[in-house]
């Protein structure tokens, strides 16, 4: 029996025995996991989908695409001399990568934030992206892997970075049906010595589509790891975010942004865990909540015992644009030791009428002055992206949901 087939049994004893989460677990307290439960299951492949056309066209990159969950090789445009391939063909490799990737595969019960969704994601994947950069590469193109569904799937991603190694990877969820459906994704990560990583991942999903996400990142000695999530699609997501700075001197820098409107519903569960000296931690994210949308954030720091001369500071802002729109933040820290520095701190409000008055008062109209002010309030989360068409595909597509459907070029005079 292969690694990957025992971590799968595994995996589905664990799901059998916690089921999926309730709102009486506190971690989901503010999302109704029952409304996912009769969607779980896919109904297996269908690869017939028409690509073209979808994703960030623009963007100069190495592409793998996935539809349905399942690696569509004839779309996809992959390195020469790397170490990219489906999970479906390290199945079978007998390398040591492979069997490194395989132990991303590995759940447990004790695991932070581990629940029923990661467990049945862990038992049921078939396919993924398993890549493994060597000691002192860098990619010389991002990485965009776009995933393209019409149904229910899961599908689970294993990175790997060698000492020192670079990348900049582009995770991208795009739903084409009217029915109700799940996703089901995991990317787990693995940072070795030095090694550099920046990682967008946006859910544009369908109006009917669901999302549950679990990111998994273990980083080594002077690490780097830039995160960037947006949820600006679906009617219901949840994405748990889990950062372990184990080696000394590694460094996290978590950037969110929510835009989010009619009845859509986001929530994103972020934990890092200081358990190495002179690591730093930096968390920013922002929402931007109209009609009867809810924003849930949650964001935990954990400074263990040991883990001296820490840095961590994590900010939530939110705004509303409707008084029906609700949102629940709660930063917490937990400090097991006195030779740190961390800060935190959540707002929550409406535009600043001063500021309104202000660009009123200079002929600019009530509807681009409120659009302005929500583009400069959000836009402080995704001017920390380097890539910048991808930073202009998210601007668009997200200031087009403002309610009076913001035209960015207009807008910023490009």
């Amino acid at each position: 029996m292969s690694m990957l087939t025992q971590t799968r049994q595994n995996a589905l004893s664990l799901f059998e025995s916690m089921g999926l989460p309730s709102q009486r677990d506190e971690d989901w307290k503010y999302t109704d996991a029952s409304r996912l439960k009769n969607l779980l299951k896919s109904k297996g492949s269908d690869a017939s989908i028409d690509v073209k056309n979808l994703g960030i066209n623009e963007l100069d990159a190495y592409h793998m695409v996935f539809i349905n969950g399942a690696f569509a090789a004839n779309e996809s445009n992959l390195p020469q001399g790397v170490d990219i391939q489906s999970l479906n063909a390290l199945e079978t490799s007998t390398d040591n990568n492979a069997k490194a990737l395989a132990e991303l595969f590995q759940v447990s019960s004790a695991d932070p934030l581990m629940n029923g969704f990661a467990a049945y994601n862990a038992a049921t994947a078939k396919d993924g992206a398993a890549v493994c950069l060597a000691d002192n590469s860098k990619l010389d193109k991002p990485l965009y892997i776009l995933h393209v569904s019409n149904q229910s799937h899961t599908i689970r991603h294993g990175l790997m970075l060698g000492k020192h190694a670079e990348a900049q990877v582009i995770e991208h969820f795009i739903s084409l049906s009217e029915d109700k459906a799940l996703s089901n994704a995991t990317t787990a990560i693995i940072l070795k010595d030095g090694a550099r990583l920046e990682h967008s991942r946006i859910q544009q999903e369908g109006k009917n589509q669901s999302h549950v996400a679990r990111v998994d990142v273990k980083q080594m000695a002077n690490s780097s790891y830039q995160f960037h999530g947006i949820e600006i699609g679906g009617i219901l997501s949840r994405t748990d975010l889990i950062v372990n700075l184990s080696g000394k001197g590694a460094s996290c820098d978590l950037n969110g942004l929510f835009v989010l409107g009619g009845r859509q519903h986001a929530d994103h569960h972020t934990r890092i865990d200081h358990t190495a000296p002179h690591c730093t931690s930096r968390e920013l994210y922002r929402t931007v909540l109209d009609g009867r949308s809810h924003g849930v954030f949650n964001g935990k720091v954990m400074v263990h015992e040991g883990a001296i001369k820490t840095d961590s500071n994590m900010s939530n802002g939110n705004i509303l644009l409707s008084k029906n729109a609700e949102i629940d933040t709660k930063p917490e820290l937990e400090i097991y030791n006195d030779d740190v520095k961390c800060a935190h701190g959540a707002t929550i409000g409406q535009l600043d009428d001063k500021q309104l008055f202000y660009l009123r008062s200079r002929g600019i109209s009530a509807e681009a002055a409120q659009e302005l002010l929500t583009f400069a309030f959000a836009d402080e989360v995704l001017v920390a992206m380097s890539n910048q068409t991808v930073r202009r595909y998210v601007e668009k597509a997200a200031f087009a949901k403002l309610p009076h459907g913001a035209d960015l070029e207009e807008m910023l005079g490009s």
